[in-house]
C-alpha cells in the first residue's frame, strides 16, 4: 500500500520525519544542510538548550562552512536555533508556554483542514491509506508495533489530510506546526513512555472524512488535537523545569 507519497499528489508538503532516507541527489548543498540540520534537532539528536558551531557541523558532515550558515539563517528564522555572539548556536528550548501555543495552533489549522477534505472528498488510494493509519494505535496498545511507528503514523495521517484540504498554504502551515510537534512529542515520551494516541481516535476523523461530514471531521480532528495538548501540557510539567524555564531532557534519548 502507497503511503503519503504515494497518495498525495503535485507539489505535496511532507512532514520532516517522512522525508528520512528519501533522495537528496535534487537538493543543493544547503538544502542538504538544513534538512539534516533541523531533522537532528527535531529528533532530539541535538536536544533543547545544547550548543554548537558552524566549524562543528561543517565538520560532521563534510561540507563548506557556507552552506552550513546559510542552513543556519533558515533555522533562525524557523525559530529552532539562536546566535550567541562570538559563541555559536544554541537549540531553542521547548516550553510550556510554546507548546501550549503551538498546540492551539495546530487544533485550529488541522481541524479546519480535516473540514475542507471532508466537504472536498479525498481520493479512494488515500482514505485508504488513512484507514490503515487510524489501526495503528489499535496495534501499539496490543503490542504489535513499536511506539515509533505509531508516532509516525500519527503523523503521517495528519500529514495526507493536510494536503487535502485544497489550500497549499495551510497544508503547509499544518507541516510547519507537524514538525515543531514531534520534537515536543518525542520529549513527552522520554518523560512518559506510556503516552500515546487511545484507539478509535484516528478512526472518528477517518470516519468523518469517508462519510464526507464536515462537521464530524473537523469535531473529530479538534478533539485530537485538544487531547494531545492536554497531555502534553500534563507529561511536560512532571518536568522539574516548567512555565519558561527549559523542560529537562532525560538521560536517554528515543532510538532513531
Amino acid at each position: 500500500m502507497s503511503d503519503i507519497h504515494g497518495v498525495v499528489s503535485g507539489t505535496p508538503h511532507i512532514p520532516a520525519l517522512l522525508l528520512v532516507g528519501t533522495d537528496e541527489t535534487g537538493l543543493d548543498r544547503t538544502s542538504q544542510a538544513y534538512r539534516a540540520i533541523r531533522r537532528q534537532i527535531i529528533d532530539l539528536t541535538l536536544p533543547p538548550g545544547s550548543s554548537f558551531t558552524e566549524t562543528s557541523l561543517a565538520e560532521q558532515w563534510r561540507i563548506s562552512k557556507t552552506p552550513v550558515r546559510e542552513a543556519l539563517a533558515r533555522l533562525r528564522r524557523d525559530g529552532l536555533v539562536t546566535a550567541l555572539p562570538r559563541a555559536g548556536y544554541v537549540v531553542s528550548p521547548i516550553t510550556l508556554q510554546d507548546t501550549d501555543a503551538l498546540c492551539a495552533l495546530r487544533t485550529l489549522l488541522s481541524g479546519e483542514a480535516a473540514a475542507a477534505a471532508a466537504r472536498l472528498g479525498v481520493t479512494a488510494p488515500a482514505l485508504e491509506r488513512l484507514e490503515a493509519l487510524s489501526k495503528v494505535p489499535i496495534a501499539l496498545a496490543a503490542g504489535e508495533v513499536e511506539q515509533e511507528e505509531s508516532l509516525q503514523a500519527g503523523i503521517e495521517f495528519e500529514g495526507i489530510i493536510a494536503n487535502f484540504s485544497g489550500n497549499p498554504r495551510l497544508g503547509k502551515a499544518i507541516v510547519d506546526v507537524l514538525d515543531e510537534l514531534e520534537r515536543v512529542l518525542r520529549m513527552a515520551a522520554l518523560i512518559d513512555p506510556g503516552i500515546a494516541s487511545p484507539p478509535g481516535e484516528l478512526g472518528a476523523v477517518y470516519e468523518g472524512l469517508r462519510a464526507r461530514d464536515v462537521d464530524a471531521a473537523r469535531d473529530a480532528m479538534r478533539a485530537r488535537c485538544e487531547r494531545v495538548r492536554r497531555d502534553l501540557l500534563q507529561v511536560l510539567a512532571k518536568s522539574t523545569s516548567v512555565s519558561r524555564a527549559h523542560i529537562e531532557l532525560p538521560g536517554s534519548r528515543p532510538r532513531a
